[in-house]
């Protein structure tokens, strides 16, 4: 997998924990248009329903990051390894997802995960790629 589809997926799994998930960030999008503009949410308007969909159109890229990341969590849980492939994810990817990474933190969440799952450094490097390629087969991405 090349370097810039590696810094992609682990870009769109942070993002995913930031934002709490696909159902949960339209939630907020539409809220906060909702909040602007004043639209009740009973009887909206067709302005308040035309500004909802330009939003969303604008958002596209990102919800079909945040899709392909919940793709990607679905067909991880059919693994034989999921629970630690998922354990994996949420030490290295998932923590403190608001932050930005700092040099030699991967290193140091996975050192972490070793020691916490227990597994090798290397089985943990393996399902962090196993995921990220998963989630670029998903997301359509070339590698």
């Amino acid at each position: 997998m090349k370097d810039h589809c590696r810094d992609y997926a682990t870009a769109a799994f942070r993002f995913y924990a930031k934002v709490g998930g696909q159902k949960r960030y339209i939630r907020d999008l539409l809220g906060d248009i909702q909040k602007q503009k004043g639209f009740g949410t009973i009887n909206p308007t067709e302005g308040a329903m035309i500004t909802q969909e330009r939003v969303l159109e604008e958002k596209a890229a990102e919800l079909a990051d945040l899709d392909a990341v919940e793709r990607t969590i679905h067909i991880i849980e059919q693994l034989e390894e999921s629970r630690h492939t998922l354990q994996v994810l949420e030490f290295v990817y998932f923590k403190d997802a608001h932050r930005e990474l700092k040099k030699g933190e991967i290193e140091n969440r996975v050192h972490y995960a070793e020691l916490h799952i227990p597994a090798s450094r290397r089985q943990i490097f393996y399902w962090l790629g196993k995921a990220r390629k998963i989630f670029t087969n998903e997301r359509g991405l070339r590698a």
